[in-house]
């Protein structure tokens, strides 16, 4: 027997599932009503992306776009445990070079497959190198 996975972009759609639990990890069920969230920062000269409070063990779609509505990243992860955070957490290096100076002009996103819930735009600068 043959199961095909699709992993396309997050669409309006997406099936309800049971959040995962491994073994008495805190499940997304106790960031309630906390909803997924994500944020930004530079290292190694490069923007990572960490969020937590998505459902653990389950596929997260992150993605780093312009203002003008360029996706400059985008990847889908699988939301792993913290000790430290409810939830299922996730952190992804986007090779996007940071730190760099000027105004937000993007923001940086993560959508939970299995809650079918987008976490809140959070503001970044994306770095246009001219080498």
């Amino acid at each position: 027997m043959a199961v095909t996975i699709s992993l396309a972009a997050p669409g309006v759609t997406s099936a309800q599932a049971t959040p995962a639990r491994a073994h008495n990890a805190v499940s997304a069920v106790n960031c309630a009503p906390t909803p997924p969230w994500v944020s930004a920062y530079a290292f190694g000269g490069d923007l990572k992306i960490q969020g937590g409070c998505f459902t653990l063990g389950r596929h997260v779609f992150v993605m780093v776009k312009h203002n003008s509505g360029a996706v400059y990243f985008k990847r889908w992860v699988v939301a792993r445990e913290n000790p430290s955070l409810a939830g299922g957490w996730v952190n992804v290096n986007t090779r996007l070079h940071a730190p760099c100076s000027g105004p937000n002009n993007g923001y940086v996103r993560g959508y939970d497959e299995s809650t079918n819930k987008w976490s809140a735009k959070f503001p970044v600068t994306i770095c246009f190198r001219f080498d």
